[in-house]
């Protein structure tokens, strides 16, 4: 008993190199990966002088020249574009002219005209340069965009990934296998290579239910994909991923369970439903998670299948405003904040399940 204490004091007394090594390296990972988002935040603080100087944070941070308050919500009396005098209660940016003159961009405002009255409710803090930035870009209405886009892709993606990896998991048909070691190569094949023949896909869908098909969308409209949600969204509402995601994770929920299911009367759909899907709650946030993120991220295909503003996502409208304002650094460090913002706030309120739907997802190590 003896031996054993002073072994155990010895092992406590010895110093674990390679623990500290390791500590020492995820430190150090941590920081090279904060950093980029450091810059990022500090830049889109900082007049143009700052961002062209170098410096890693801003120096000049007052209110009436980076800070200021640039959101307001007031009652404004003015003429608008028909023409006619209106009043109108409403959000709007009206950023001062000393702080676009420090920040050197022009004034931002959407309501700046002579003979305007205004009675200001009251004004909310906020950034100059991420209101410029907003309203530079137009971001509202790319955002807005988005958020059409991603909902009805993951409406579809839940429905059809989640029939496709139960038929591929708990039914059997013959080509099973097979058919699912395809959709497993398809993964192997780079996304641009697969724009081409989708494009062409949907180009074509589209025209037989535009005016040259089956004419549902009206005589004017030749093609009911291009430039609407249907070529931003069904392609993506069966990603091979998700399904082998879903199907791993059904395979592990146990038999008996479908026995009894059986036993009391259900088929696929009501053991589906009832059983599988609330068994499955974790994968399913991993992959909507996926696809919420590629969804926002989106640029090329987005350019590739529109023509006009109607439906094209935020990351088009921040690619034209960092085009736009190409010697602006500082708007377009806001602008990019922007855009990253949401996920980030997302992942900060759902990064418990993502770890747990991973875990039970089939990539456990």
């Amino acid at each position: 008993m003896a031996s054993q204490s002073i072994k155990h004091e010895k092992s406590a007394g010895k110093i674990d190199i390679p623990r500290i090594l390791m500590y020492i390296a995820l430190l150090g990972y941590t920081f090279l990966s904060l950093l980029p988002l450091y810059y990022m935040i500090s830049s889109s603080l900082m007049t143009l002088g700052e961002v062209n100087a170098g410096l890693w944070y801003p120096k000049d941070i007052r209110v009436g020249t980076d800070i200021s308050p640039c959101i307001l919500y007031t009652t404004d009396t003015f003429v608008n574009d028909n023409g006619d005098r209106v009043t109108e209660t409403r959000f709007v940016v009206d950023i001062p002219e000393e702080a676009a003159q420090v920040q050197k961009y022009g004034p931002r405002s959407d309501v700046r005209q002579d003979d305007i009255v205004r009675d200001e409710r009251f004004r909310i803090p906020f950034f100059t340069n991420y209101c410029a930035a907003w309203e530079g870009a137009n971001l509202g209405t790319y955002m807005w965009n988005t958020f059409r886009i991603v909902f009805i892709t993951l409406a579809g993606l839940v429905v059809f990934c989640t029939m496709a990896a139960y038929a591929f998991a708990r039914m059997e048909f013959p080509g099973k296998n097979l058919l699912f070691g395809i959709m497993l190569a398809t993964l192997m094949v780079p996304e641009m290579v697969q724009q081409l023949p989708n494009f062409l896909l949907v180009t074509e869908i589209g025209n037989f239910f535009g005016n040259q098909g089956l004419n549902l969308c009206g005589a004017e409209v030749r093609n009911c994909w291009i430039n609407n949600w249907p070529a931003l969204t069904i392609p993506f509402m069966a990603t091979p991923i998700s399904i082998f995601l879903l199907r791993q994770h059904f395979a592990t929920i146990p038999s008996e369970l479908w026995d009894a299911a059986r036993i009391d009367g259900a088929g696929h759909v009501r053991f589906l439903i009832q059983v599988v899907i609330p068994l499955s709650k974790g994968v399913l946030f991993v992959i909507i998670l996926f696809a919420f993120i590629g969804a926002w991220n989106a640029l090329a295909w987005p350019i590739l299948v529109t023509s006009g503003d109607s439906w094209r996502p935020i990351s088009y409208g921040l690619q034209s405003f960092l085009n736009d304002e190409g010697n602006l650094g500082h708007l377009r460090m806001a602008g990019s904040m922007i855009t990253t913002l949401p996920l980030l706030i997302l992942y900060a309120f759902t990064q418990r399940v993502f770890v747990e739907g991973i875990s039970t997802s089939g990539l456990k190590g």
